[in-house]
């Protein structure tokens, strides 16, 4: 499905309503996600008055368009006087908050559940919670008895003891001075992500006592969030649909260039996809139209971008994608960008593109049974990482190094056509590692002691294991472990006590073809059974390999990662890219050939094999090969393509032109 966020401007009127609508349905969208902002509903206390929303819904069942609803019990109304306006939060964890969000809730649900158009409840926009009011105290004192069960337990890892869990404050300066205590942030960031998860189950669970039938969703912000209070892999056992928002005026940096927009939205589709694993998912939010004035910087996506944007997603497995938003706001913040059409309903260039898609899939109905295919390649996510790293890094502020790095781990596979599926430390600790040949561990310096046990029986098991720095030198409050890496001396084959810093802006070249690979630091490797795969210019180890048990581990001393998301230079590519290349040799759909600008998506359908190709880069020669005797067509098109047999494979190649996509369905030839 394709959609759009339709807003509810109050210049609206039913006729406006129904135009759009109209627009929306000639153009293939049957998806229209709409905010019921409390203040619209009860603009005085106790008159509900839900006019504007019921043109919505009748004029969406009459177009066939399908309604998401986003609900805003934490965004209540002005005449409370608890926000400045709409799109803020009041703190749920608060009894009397609840109270009246419930009867808000109640008003909504119970006037739509039965309405024809009504499909999807979404329990929160973008849904995230920091604040240090009595009533998150109170939760954060009932959070930290489940896991400390005692005061006196928790008191001998806090700094401040605590004479009863009811009695827990925090300061702003606990949180923000140099000097504070590890173990009481490090439990108020993890505390913050079960609240949120918390707020969201009393939400569901209103919406469920209420109407057992539509599905839930949301629609996460910041898949690697865990610095800030957001963990992807909880908040998807919530709701029955996950989803995203994914604006690249928010989320690309601003100089990056154009060929990289392709990559950098499939690294936040897979972010969110993998996690997802069966689980239906979204994209929730898709940038449409220009940012002029807000978003991270000036961006209108061309009709070309949204058409492999759209394709891409799919690929990834999304089941929809729902723009940003269907016409601008007429007022106030973000007025006159984003939207896909104009205020009265004029549609852009770029609506002819989505409409295109949406033909494209009604050609394609098989898509919608396709997935992609299994993968042998995984990348570990790292929260405790990205939490310890948040505190460790306030004085230098190099940047999210954490997220960086796993960035650089997944372009350099990415751009090699390989696909991966993130996991996260409690996957990893609940050993679903086992189920792939090969796992990354970029920028993994801080992990409990359960995490550094998953990965002893890992290797052991068979699995390669690849890394690079400073590997489990912290535990998950920041304490250090004696060696790097920490408590795997004997798996990696290689120990250092000591870190020699590098300056962040002077990286070293371990080689003659200067590629700069020494990110961060040099650390004195001493061998305890590994074997040199490549050493310095010096002739210090810089990269090891250690069999232990029935596998191995490929080791790198500095951030290399991280250096290739600085450079992206193609020698450290292939540094990163080795084992994962050998693991995927027997994959379903593979591309053989072809420019690393092209996004690649390999899918198993039940009536055959599927490679979605979308081109950012150069009008190219591209090769795909598909695990057994098929004849191959673009479905795009409708053209067969040129094979070949090989092997046991069938070899498709054809000319994929610049800014195109392709999508190759092959079948099983007749013997």
């Amino acid at each position: 499905r394709i959609g759009a966020e339709f807003f509810l401007n109050r210049t609206e009127t039913q006729e406006s309503v129904q135009r759009h609508f109209r627009l929306m349905h000639e153009n293939g969208l049957t998806l229209a996600r709409i905010f019921v902002i409390w203040d619209d509903v009860e603009r005085t206390p106790g008159h509900w008055d839900f006019t504007g929303y019921d043109w919505i819904y009748n004029a969406a069942a009459e177009a066939g368009v399908k309604i998401v609803a986003t609900l805003c019990a934490e965004d209540p109304p002005g005449w409370a006087g608890k926000t400045s306006f709409y799109h803020n939060r009041t703190n749920l964890n608060d009894p009397e908050m609840r109270k009246h969000a419930a009867v808000y809730i109640e008003n909504v649900v119970n006037r739509y559940k039965h309405h024809p158009a009504q499909a999807v409840w979404l329990l929160m926009n973008e849904p995230a919670k920091y604040d240090l009011e009595p009533a998150t105290f109170q939760a954060f004192g009932d959070w930290l008895q489940t896991k400390y069960g005692t005061v006196d337990e928790l008191n001998k890892h806090w700094f401040r003891p605590l004479e009863s869990f009811s009695a827990v404050r925090l300061a702003p300066e606990q949180l923000s001075d140099y000097w504070n205590d590890y173990h009481e942030v490090v439990d108020w960031r993890e505390f913050n992500i079960d609240n949120i998860v918390n707020e969201l189950l009393w939400i569901k669970g209103m919406i469920r006592a209420l109407d057992p039938d539509h599905p839930t969703h949301i629609n996460v912000t910041a898949p690697t969030g865990g610095a800030e209070g957001q963990d992807v892999w909880k908040e998807k056992r919530i709701v029955d649909i996950l989803g995203a928002s994914i604006h690249p005026a928010w989320i690309f940096p601003r100089n990056a260039p154009r060929s990289e927009y392709g990559e950098r939205l499939a690294y936040r589709l897979d972010l969110i996809g993998t996690p997802a694993g069966d689980q239906p998912w979204w994209v929730t939010e898709l940038q449409s139209g220009a940012t002029i004035y807000t978003g991270g910087f000036p961006l209108n996506p061309t009709p070309a971008d949204m058409t492999r944007w759209l394709w891409d997603a799919f690929g990834a497995g999304s089941r929809g994608v729902i723009f940003w938003l269907w016409h601008p706001r007429a007022g106030g913040t973000e007025a006159g960008e984003w939207g896909l059409v104009s205020l009265e309903g004029k549609p852009s260039e770029r609506l002819g593109a989505v409409k295109a898609v949406a033909e494209g899939l009604d050609r394609n109905a098989y898509l919608a049974a396709a997935k992609p295919q299994p993968t042998r390649v995984a990348v570990l996510y790292n929260r405790e990482s990205a939490i310890i790293h948040s505190l460790d890094d306030r004085t230098q502020r190099r940047g999210d190094e954490v997220e960086e790095s796993l960035m650089g781990c997944y372009l350099a596979l990415h751009r090699a056509h390989i696909p991966v599926q993130f996991i996260d430390l409690e996957q990893l600790k609940q050993g679903m590692a086992q189920g792939f040949e090969v796992l990354y561990i970029p920028y993994s310096y801080a992990m409990d002691d359960q995490a550094v046990a998953a990965l002893r029986d890992f290797v052991s098991k068979g699995g390669t294991l690849w890394a690079d720095g400073l590997t489990a030198w912290k535990n998950e409050a920041g304490e250090i472990r004696p060696a790097i890496p920490g408590g795997l001396s004997e798996v990696f084959g290689v120990e250092a006590s000591d870190i020699y810093p590098v300056k962040a802006d002077e990286p070293y070249s371990v080689t003659l073809q200067n590629e700069l690979a020494g990110e961060l630091w040099k650390l004195p490797l001493e061998l305890k059974g590994a074997e040199v795969v490549l050493r310095d210019r010096d002739g210090k180890p810089f990269a090891t390999r250690n069999h232990f048990g029935k596998g191995q581990v490929l080791y790198f001393e500095s951030a290399l990662t991280l250096a290739y998301a600085k450079r992206n230079n193609p020698v450290v590519q292939q540094w990163i890219v080795n084992p994962a290349q050998k693991a995927q040799a027997h994959a379903l759909v593979q591309m053989r050939q072809g420019s690393d600008k092209i996004c690649f998506r390999g899918l198993v359908d039940p009536s055959g094999l599927v490679a979605i190709l979308s081109n950012w880069g150069a009008a190219a020669t591209v090769t795909v090969a598909f695990r057994g005797g098929h004849k191959v067509a673009d479905t795009l098109t409708s053209k067969p393509v040129r094979v070949a047999y090989e092997r046991g494979l069938t070899l498709a190649t054809m000319e994929l032109p610049a800014g195109a996509v392709s999508i190759l369905k092959a079948t099983k030839a007749k013997e």
